[in-house]
């Protein structure tokens, strides 16, 4: 009787220790196909430009993998006020410790601004100079790195994305057929005078569910959540 006591006693312990481990915790961080690392800003009185720097998948598919991975940096211009640009040719010359980059811009189909991707992440300390020339102006700045005031870095954000979204990521890789991958960037307030900064962390999973968070670059704060 002590024997089948026992055993009964162990089947239990495995019981407990297969449904406490058998569920492998997620780490958002290994579904992550794109990051951006950095962004450095400049403006003059009309005009405003960006360049946001880091690493995407060379070749996007939604398959719950992360790909081979490669070196971006999406140089962005847009209006201050943000009325749309005039429809022109926006060549521009970027300027990064010396090393020259060349092209472009080509008009966004989601917002009012002209961008292009020259291919390379840069650190936060780098120099750069970037000069875009169209009809009758040239806008010439000098780049600086607004994410170094940064309190929250971006390991940090996608830290609290998955603390915040835990029950929506349980719920949304409950079914193991289901993939997910994610998405980091860096994201301007320009509906306020403070013009803050937020990390924003988004999820889309194989069967057209999304997830979004925002989280102030400050102090960590989220600010907003799509579930």
């Amino acid at each position: 009787m002590k024997k089948k006591l026992l055993g009964f006693a162990m089947l239990g312990i495995c019981l407990l220790y297969f449904t406490a481990c058998g569920k492998t915790k997620m780490n958002l961080n290994d579904y992550i196909i794109e990051e951006r690392n950095n962004l450095f800003t400049a403006q003059d009185e009309l005009y405003y430009a960006t360049l946001s720097t880091g690493l995407r998948e060379e070749n996007y598919c939604l398959d719950g993998v992360k790909n081979n991975m490669i070196d971006f940096g999406i140089l962005s211009f847009s209006k201050i006020n943000k009325d749309p640009l005039a429809n022109d040719n926006y060549n521009y010359t970027v300027l990064i410790n010396e090393e020259s980059f060349t092209g472009t811009l080509e008009k966004s189909n989601y917002d009012n601004t002209y961008s292009a991707d020259i291919g390379v992440s840069v650190p936060n300390d780098a120099n750069i100079i970037v000069q875009i020339s169209f009809t009758g102006y040239t806008f010439e700045q000098t780049l600086q790195c607004t994410s170094n005031e940064f309190t929250i870095s971006k390991s940090d954000a996608i830290a609290i994305a998955q603390k915040s979204l835990k029950t929506e990521l349980d719920n949304m890789t409950s079914d193991k057929n289901t993939k997910i991958e994610a998405v980091t960037k860096i994201v301007k307030d320009y509906s306020s005078e403070s013009k803050n900064l937020f990390w924003y962390v988004g999820v889309i999973s194989t069967n057209g569910e999304t997830l979004g968070i925002l989280i102030d670059a400050k102090n960590g704060d989220v600010v907003a959540k799509k579930v």
